[in-house]
């Protein structure tokens, strides 16, 4: 898919997550589930401030 902003062109990228499907019961004779990711990788970036104090 080719995106617009401001005149200039780009891709989007869309990443691959795995997912799964829990079932977490029943909501007036539904069966309510969720989708959990089954590999959550979150990298927290080095050397972010917030108004000046270093995020850890």
């Amino acid at each position: 898919m080719s995106l617009t902003y401001r005149g200039v062109d780009y891709e989007q990228v869309t990443p691959q997550v795995a997912i799964s499907e829990e079932v977490i019961g029943r909501y007036r004779g539904a069966v309510a589930t969720r989708h959990v990711a089954k590999q959550v990788k979150a990298d927290h970036p080095q050397g972010l401030k917030y108004r000046g104090a270093v995020v850890r």
